[in-house]
Parts: C-alpha cells; structure tokens; sequence
C-alpha cells in the first residue's frame, strides 16, 4: 500500500484569554495552562492541561477549580480566530458556587467494622469539597486491603448547586 500524505503547514497557538475567572488571576492560570503565544499547537495537549481525563488527580485547571471547593465550575478553550498559521483562544470558566460534602457514607463492607473505614476517609460531612481529598479517600480504603482496590466507586447522590452541597457513596467490593 502507497500513502500519499500531505501534512500541511504547522500552526500555532496565538493569544490565550481567559474568561469568567474571579478566583485565579489570569498568570496563575497561564502558568497552569503552560501554553504560550508561538507554541507549536496541539489539541490534545490543551485538552490535558484544561482537564486531564486519564488521570484524576492530574496537575490540570479543572482540578485547579475542584480541588478547591469548585465542584459545578465548567472549563472550555473556544477558537475565537484563526489568521495564517496562529490560532487565538478564548478559555471560557464557570466557575459555580463552592460545594461541601453533606453526607458521607460507606455500602458493601462486610469484612471489617465500619468505624475501621470512617477513620480512613479524608471527606467529612460539612468540610468543603475536594477532588483531592476524594481521591486520596479511595486510595487509602484500597490499601487497608479489604477490599478491591479497583472497584471501589465514589457515588455522587443529591448533587445540589443550588444549595452547593453534595452526598457520597463508597462502594466497596
């Protein structure tokens, strides 16, 4: 098989402004981006550095916002012109109401006593939300051993923006 590939000419990333953000100041969130004017450009990375789906505990701008109580924030990069080979973006945020855990709770555990797992949680009711904490939740109820650290799954139940409260559920197998 002959493939004729015709690449094209490369393009790169031109003004990056962001918008909505009252929290963080626009160099914070540039430095976070790590994108600059004249970087070669590349989707995929922004999409990473904005939110990271393969990792959730990745050192990206969602996770910025969650980490810190921004549960309902919303983070998308918008093309707002394009001109020879550089592409200009708008980062557009919604940053939301701050969230709190409400209530915590653990299903599945028939190996050990309850109160060996409450110990372990990094999420208490009325504390404010964290992405972070949650992870590192799940991380140490896996390594008590008990159970399968692959399936424990965090449930969100009663996710209310309004109120700016969320419920979570640990399963465990």
């Amino acid at each position: 098989i002959n493939m004729t590939i015709e690449e094209g000419r490369k393009h790169y990333f031109g003004n990056i402004k962001f918008l909505g953000n009252t929290v963080y100041s626009d160099q914070g969130l540039s430095r976070m981006l790590g994108i600059s004017k004249g970087d070669v450009y590349n989707g995929v990375l922004l999409e990473q550095r904005i939110a990271d789906k393969s990792k959730p505990d990745g050192d990206d701008i969602t996770n910025l916002y969650q980490n810190n109580g921004y549960l309902f924030s919303n983070i998308n990069a918008v093309e707002t012109r394009t001109y020879n080979d550089t592409i200009d973006f708008e980062i557009r945020i919604i940053e939301g109401p701050i969230a709190y855990f409400n209530k915590i709770s653990v299903v599945g555990n028939d190996k050990t006593n309850d109160r060996v797992i409450y110990r372990e949680l990094r999420t208490k009711p009325g504390q404010k939300y964290s992405k972070e904490q949650l992870v590192r939740t799940i991380r140490e109820i896996g390594q008590l051993g008990f159970f399968d650290p692959e399936a424990i799954e965090p449930i969100f139940k009663n996710v209310d923006a309004g109120a700016g409260t969320v419920d979570i559920e640990y399963k465990l197998v």
